[in-house]
C-alpha cells in the first residue's frame, strides 16, 4: 500500500527540449534508470548491466535526457540472461515509487479515476516510451462491468517482450493501487510467456485471482468496481495544466533540431568522402572530441550508435529511390557491396528485397 509521500506538483522548473539525435524510438531516462534499478532489486549488478546494453556510463541527471529503446531491449536480454525467474518482471517493477517516472506519475495521479488514469496513460504513453508499443483499455466502468488493459511491449524479441510486458503491467497495477490509496486485485492477468514451473509467486504477487499463460498479448482484467475509483487526492486544475505540459512536450520531442540536423548531414558528407571520425567530425562543428562526446551523451546516444543510425537511414532512402547497392556502398563508406549485405542483415531490413520493412525497435 501507499507510503506517506507527498505528490501534488511535479519537480520544479520548467522542462527543456532534448531532441534524440538518432532519431529512433527513445525512452525517458527514468526510465532506463528504473529498469536499472529494478533488476539490481532482483540481485543484478545494474551498472554493469547498463554499460553492458550502452547505456552512456553518465546518463545525464536532467528531465529530458533520452535513451534509445534498443538499450533497454538489451538491457532486458542482460539481464534475462543472468536471471532465469519467471517473476523477474515484477520483482523489478517492486522498486517503482511515486515520481521516480516523472511527469508521467504526476499525470495519472491527478486523473480523476482509475479509468481515466489508464486513459491518460495511453494518452501521454509517448513521454516515457516512443517505440509502437501497445497501450489501450478496452471496456470499463458502467459498461461491462469490467475493463481490460493491455501493455505489450513490442521489440521483435519474444522473451524480452514477455518479460518487460510483465514489468510493464506490473508497474501500471503498482501504481494504481498508489494513487487509489487501496488495494486492487485483477479478476484476471494474461501473459505471454509460457507457463513456469511454479507460478504462485507471480500470481501473489500480482493479485490475480486468475493467471493465463501463452496469450497474445499482456492483458490485465479489472472490476469495474475498481476501475470507478476516485483517485483521492487529484486535483482537477493541476491534472488539466499536467497534460497541456505534456502535451507540449511531445510536440516538442517530435520537432527537427537544427544541431542534430547539422551534424547528421556532417557525418553523409565524410562518409561520401571516406574520412569519417569523431575527431574531423568534431572539427567540423567547432568543438573538441570531448565536447562531442558529452553532448551525444547528454542526448542519450553514443558515436558508434549515431553512425549506424545514420548509415541506416541513408542505406534505406537511397535503395529505396533505385540506387544500387555499389553506389550505395561507395557513398556510405562500406569496404565493398558484402559489407553492405551484412550490415543490411544486420538491420533485419532490405529496402531493395521484394516485400521488405523496417521491422519495429
Amino acid at each position: 500500500m501507499r507510503e506517506a509521500e507527498s505528490k501534488p506538483c511535479p519537480p520544479d522548473g520548467p522542462t527543456r527540449r532534448q531532441e534524440p539525435i538518432g532519431r529512433g524510438p527513445t525512452a525517458h531516462v527514468s526510465v532506463a534508470r528504473l529498469l536499472v534499478t529494478g533488476l539490481e532489486g532482483t540481485g543484478g549488478d545494474g551498472a554493469a548491466l547498463a554499460r553492458r546494453a550502452g547505456l552512456p556510463e553518465q546518463v545525464p541527471d536532467n528531465d529530458d535526457a533520452r535513451v534509445p529503446t534498443d538499450h533497454l531491449s538489451r538491457l532486458w536480454r542482460l539481464g534475462l540472461g543472468a536471471n532465469d525467474d519467471p517473476c523477474l518482471g515484477v520483482k523489478a517493477a517492486g522498486r517503482w515509487r511515486f515520481g521516480r517516472l516523472r511527469l508521467m506519475d504526476y499525470l495519472v495521479a491527478n486523473a480523476q479515476t482509475v479509468t481515466e488514469m489508464f486513459t491518460v496513460m495511453q494518452q501521454y504513453s509517448a513521454l516515457l516510451n516512443t517505440a509502437p508499443n501497445e497501450i489501450r483499455l478496452t471496456g470499463g466502468a458502467g459498461s461491462t462491468g469490467k475493463g481490460t488493459v493491455t501493455y505489450q511491449i513490442r521489440s521483435g524479441d519474444p522473451d524480452v517482450d514477455a518479460m518487460a510486458s510483465q514489468y510493464a503491467m506490473a508497474t501500471v497495477l503498482f501504481r494504481a493501487r498508489y494513487v487509489a490509496g487501496r488495494e486492487i486485485r485483477p479478476l484476471h492477468v494474461g501473459l505471454t510467456s509460457g507457463p513456469p514451473a511454479q507460478h504462485r509467486e507471480l500470481a501473489d504477487r500480482l493479485g490475480a485471482r486468475r493467471l493465463d499463460f501463452g496469450a497474445d498479448a499482456t492483458t490485465m482484467t479489472l472490476a469495474s468496481a475498481d476501475l470507478s475509483l476516485p483517485l483521492p487526492d487529484a486535483d482537477a486544475r493541476l491534472g488539466a495544466v499536467l497534460r497541456q505540459h505534456a502535451a507540449d512536450v511531445i510536440a516538442a520531442q517530435a520537432r527537427p533540431s537544427p544541431w542534430s540536423d547539422r551534424l547528421r548531414q556532417v557525418i553523409v558528407a565524410q562518409l561520401a568522402g571516406g574520412g569519417l571520425s569523431l575527431q574531423a567530425v568534431a572539427r567540423a562543428l567547432a568543438l573538441s572530441p570531448r565536447s562531442l562526446q558529452r553532448r551525444l551523451a547528454e542526448e542519450g546516444t553514443t558515436w558508434r550508435d549515431l553512425v549506424e543510425t545514420v548509415r541506416h537511414d541513408r542505406a534505406t532512402a537511397l535503395l529505396a529511390g533505385g540506387a544500387t547497392r555499389k553506389e550505395v556502398a561507395a557513398r556510405l563508406g562500406f569496404s565493398d557491396t558484402r559489407a553492405l549485405r551484412a550490415a543490411l542483415r544486420r538491420w533485419r531490413t532490405d529496402p531493395g528485397a521484394a516485400g521488405a520493412r523496417i521491422p519495429p525497435s
